[in-house]
């Protein structure tokens, strides 16, 4: 007996009803397209990025405005003035230094000659007062600095502790190691002449010697090169004996002290 062969595949022929129907293609892949959107927001919801307040600050770092200018004219301010602090420094250290080595000293004086001069009688004053011209010899026993004598010197002239004359010491400088004729000019006070010196005055051959004091003082710089140190207060007091006030007359005794507060 012969037996019928099905064929292939035909159960699933029968089973699947979708076998017979047209394959449909795959759908096309999705396109995306760019658009603009408007989003409409209410007035009070809009917010600003950045604040106010940091754009400003932005807009000052960004653009160098007055207060960079006068922080930049501080800072070259500070900058010169420490400059100049450090070379004042620098060159009082070097004077201090040279002021110590060199040790400097005061000048040293002594009288030459003491001269009254007689102003001329007027029709109100029947006894008009003397002028006095005191000539100093003056040494700078320095070798190697110069004496710088600043203006503004007082001198007086006194007889028997009373004073009889004011007068100004000069202005002047003096070179290392020489020594100097100064004339110190004093006017006579209001009070009345002393006798003796009345007498020495006017009695040409009168040998009466008269003892006087001089008294000066005044400030001194001291000059190393084209370095000057500070100012320095100098007394001189010197007490001498003169035979007499006028032409002629001769220093018999003298004794001179300076003090030289350096």
């Amino acid at each position: 007996m012969e037996g019928r062969v099905p064929p292939a595949g035909g159960d699933e022929t029968d089973d699947n009803p979708l076998v017979g129907l047209p394959r449909q293609p795959p759908p096309p892949p999705l396109a995306f397209h760019s658009e603009t959107y408007v989003i409409q927001v209410p007035k009070d919801q809009i917010y600003r990025i950045p604040p106010p307040e940091n754009a400003l600050i932005a807009e000052r770092l960004c653009k160098p405005g007055k207060k960079n200018k006068k922080s930049r004219r501080c800072s070259f301010c500070l900058l010169l003035t420490g400059v100049i602090l450090v070379v004042l420094a620098l060159i009082g250290i070097a004077i201090a230094t040279l002021y110590f080595v060199f040790n400097p000293k005061g000048p040293s004086f002594s009288v030459v000659q003491a001269l009254v001069k007689n102003p001329k009688s007027s029709s109100t004053h029947k006894h008009s007062q003397p002028g006095y011209e005191i000539s100093l010899r003056v040494k700078n026993r320095n070798e190697f600095m110069g004496i710088y004598y600043r203006s503004g010197g007082v001198a007086t002239l006194s007889f028997k502790g009373k004073k009889i004359a004011k007068g100004k010491f000069p202005r002047s400088y003096q070179d290392m190691k020489k020594s100097t004729k100064i004339k110190v000019v004093l006017k006579g006070s209001n009070t009345t002449l002393p006798r003796q010196i009345d007498k020495s005055v006017k009695d040409k051959k009168s040998k009466l010697p008269i003892f006087l004091a001089l008294n000066v003082k005044f400030q001194v710089k001291m000059k190393l090169g084209t370095i000057k140190t500070w100012i320095i207060d100098t007394d001189v007091a010197c007490k001498f004996k003169v035979r007499k006030l006028g032409m002629g007359t001769k220093i018999l005794w003298q004794k001179c002290q300076t003090e030289f507060e350096s």
